[in-house]
């Protein structure tokens, strides 16, 4: 084995330094810090307000009748109502169960290969623990503010689908958010940063940029949210997004320190 000499003059193994090399570094910073507690105070102050008049504001029914008297071509507004119907209750969690069971499976073939499967199983519980966590929270949210759909105050305005759920924030937007953000972060780290086929992720990297900037409006344009809920469902989506990455981050690197620990102890016997 490789091996190196310290200060002291003793000889320690040349992995040790390597694998110190890959260490991830996951210290909380300032800046992220301070923007995580800032958008939760916006969030929550913006949750009082709306709770307390939980009726459409001018700019909520302004938004909602300018979007809804634009005449926008037919191909546009069946690609909105697709964006907006993928990300149902029902069809987000079939395509979070085959993104599980997906990266299960490459992780299996991984280890058959002789190739660690970790890092494909680490992303698997990531995106489910993202999707649940921030799903969650959001409904918290949801549950405390109470406040009612579009049409409850009699708005003239187009709504698609009369739900009884409440309406602040919008839990489309906040899943699209925290779940294609997820997505997106993954496709940028190892092991699929190092793919050689990851030129076949662009268009779904495009695809997952595109929804969560499409889906905002089309839940305006449908009359299912209030523009107001809309911009909650998008900083609700993304505070959680980046406290789940940053614990994603910090949970993948003990667990990498761990499994490097574990063999150069191995090793060394």
């Amino acid at each position: 084995m490789d091996s190196t000499t310290n200060p002291q003059g003793t000889s320690m193994p040349a992995t040790s330094s390597r694998a110190s090399a890959r260490r991830v570094d996951v210290r909380l910073r300032p800046f992220p810090v301070a923007i995580f507690v800032i958008g939760v105070i916006i969030l929550t102050i913006s949750a009082f307000f709306v709770h307390v008049h939980p009726r459409p504001y001018p700019i909520d029914l302004q938004t909602t009748e300018a979007a809804q008297s634009m005449a926008l071509p037919s191909f546009v507004v069946s690609a909105i109502d697709f964006f907006s119907a993928a990300n149902d209750p029902t069809p987000s969690i079939i395509a979070l169960g085959a993104w599980l069971v997906g990266l299960i499976i490459i992780g299996l073939i991984a280890r058959f290969r002789g190739k660690s499967p970790a890092k494909w199983l680490e992303s698997a519980v990531g995106i489910v623990a993202t999707v649940g966590i921030a799903s969650g929270i959001n409904y918290l949210y949801n549950l405390l503010v109470d406040r009612p759909r579009p049409g409850t105050f009699h708005e003239h305005i187009r709504i698609l689908l009369h739900r009884p759920e409440n309406s602040f924030p919008s839990g489309h937007t906040e899943h699209d958010v925290a779940y294609y953000g997820f997505l997106l972060f993954l496709s940028f780290t190892p092991p699929v940063r190092n793919w050689k086929y990851r030129w076949i992720l662009i268009p779904f990297q495009i695809y997952c940029v595109v929804d969560i900037l499409t889906i905002g409006y089309s839940r305006v344009l449908e009359g299912e949210h209030w523009l107001t809920d809309v911009l909650a469902g998008y900083l609700s989506g993304a505070i959680w997004l980046l406290m789940c990455i940053f614990l994603y981050r910090w949970i993948t690197s003990w667990i990498a320190l761990k499994l490097e620990d574990r063999k150069q102890a191995a090793a060394a016997l």
